[in-house]
């Protein structure tokens, strides 16, 4: 199962938590993306994802 860490708007703040920019709040990476409020999660993986190197032109 996909967790926050995985989605493209979470940024690791230290190894338990992070900052989710989609929500604008701190959110616990190790949580079940099926728990995002807002069902904001997007998988971090993929051509549009700004963590795989990917350029908006």
């Amino acid at each position: 199962m996909p967790t926050c860490q995985d989605c493209r708007f979470y940024t690791a703040i230290d190894e338990l938590k992070g900052e989710c920019f989609s929500l604008g709040f701190e959110v616990r990476g190790k949580t079940d993306s099926k728990k995002c409020p807002e069902r904001a999660f997007r998988p971090n993986k993929g051509p549009r994802s700004k963590k795989s190197g990917a350029r908006s032109y």
